[in-house]
This record gives structure tokens, sequence and C-alpha cells, in this order.
């Protein structure tokens, strides 16, 4: 059960933001985008097998998942929590780890709670135009409008 589809909008040559919905409390939404049992059951495309979740949820913290593709190939991405305030906001670097270095997205997610709906917004910053081209072009708007499918799927048997 989610509040409608993934909203993406181009905020400069280096930002996009990503913003959904959920008919869930802000707790909910926080604990299942927080806790490794629960990712895997919404991170990705519905093909993929989640086989690495590792979240380590504190300022400092690192977090790693890898993604297999019916055909073996593997998805590694990565990254390390800037800060937290729990259920409100996190931040936090996202890198495509066949990429390497130096191509990382800092990623701040806000959680606003009100009528029974939360509001998850992402606030995506790249280091340059050319990556984050890049990742809309890998099918990423396709990829978020799943995986919060997903997500809105697993609040409703949390809730």
């Amino acid at each position: 059960m989610s509040g409608g589809k993934t909203s993406v909008e181009l905020k400069s040559d280096r930002e996009v933001i990503i913003t959904r919905d959920f008919a869930a409390p802000a707790r909910l939404v926080w604990e299942a985008m927080s806790k490794p049992e629960y990712v895997r059951r919404w991170y990705g495309l519905k093909i993929l097998d989640c086989t690495v979740c590792e979240i380590d949820h504190r300022v400092g913290g690192k977090w790693r998942f890898v993604l297999r593709a019916p055909d073996g190939n593997e998805h590694a991405f990565s990254g390390e929590y800037r800060e937290i305030d729990a259920q409100r906001r996190v931040v936090y670097t996202e890198n495509y780890e066949p990429l390497g270095p130096g191509h990382e997205i800092v990623v701040t997610a806000t959680f606003e709670e009100r009528d029974g709906y939360t509001r998850l917004t992402s606030h995506l910053l790249y280091k340059s135009q050319a990556d984050r081209d890049g990742h809309l072009q890998s099918g990423m708007e396709a990829g978020a409008n799943e995986s919060h499918d997903r997500l809105g799927e697993l609040l409703g048997t949390l809730t």
C-alpha cells in the first residue's frame, strides 16, 4: 500500500529529488529502510536477488547491498552514514561499486508524517552532471518506482 507513484524531479545539473508517499507512519518507513531483514524484501527490482544486505545504522557506519541478476551478474552498492535523526532524516553516501571511487552520491532522505501517510523525500547530490545523467540513463526512475512499490507492499504487511 502506498500513496501513489514515485516522483523524480531534476533540481539542478547535479541534483535529483525523489518523492513518494507511503500509507504508513514514519516509524515503520524508517524501520523498513534501516533493518536488513526488511531492506532485503524491497530493495531493487523484483527480478534481482539481494544476496548481501549489511547495515551498520549509525553515524560513520557503513552499508552495502549486492543484487544478483538472473544471469548471475552482480550489482553492488555501498556507502556511509553521515547524519541520522531517527524517523526524520538520514544523510548517507551511495556508490555504485563498478564505477569505482569518485562517483559517490550524497543522499539526504527526510520522512514527513501527515494524515496517516509518510512522505519520503530523497535529495541526491552528484559530483557532476555526467554522473547525474548516467544514473538517470541507467533506468534509475523505473527502478526507484519498482523499489518503492515493493516497499509500499512490505509496509502494508507491517501496519
